[in-house]
């Protein structure tokens, strides 16, 4: 019994289908007529809805004062409140409790004799 490969088997298959056609690759360009030429008054691009606006822009050209209501209120707020300093990043040094030195968090003792880890 012999057996037979895929690729065998698929050479054998094509004499029977050479009269199909090759499908066309070519794309057809949409009839775009001056008839449907509504431009949106937000973004500029044509529009195909009834009103000749984008519903995504119609949005956003309606929530336009609320938004510059918002953005006001928290320039407001922003001057109102003082800025924090920044406090230096410190876990990388502790302080001395004797002389009031900053050292390495690996030392074990400080320069002025104190021990971390006899306290």
């Amino acid at each position: 019994m012999a057996i037979r490969s895929k690729r065998a088997s698929c050479h054998s298959s094509a004499g029977k289908h050479e009269s199909r056609q090759i499908m066309s690759h070519k794309k057809s360009t949409p009839i775009l007529g001056e008839h449907n030429a509504k431009i949106c008054p937000v973004c500029g691009k044509r529009s195909y809805s009834a009103g000749g606006i984008h519903p995504q822009c119609a949005v956003q050209q309606a929530d336009a004062p609320r938004a510059a209501q918002i953005n006001a209120k928290k320039k407001a707020e922003a001057k109102k409140t003082p800025v924090a300093r920044k406090l230096p990043q410190t876990w990388t040094k502790k302080t001395c409790p004797k002389c009031r030195v900053e050292v390495h968090v690996r030392k074990k003792t400080c320069d002025c004799g104190f021990d971390f880890f006899k306290s």
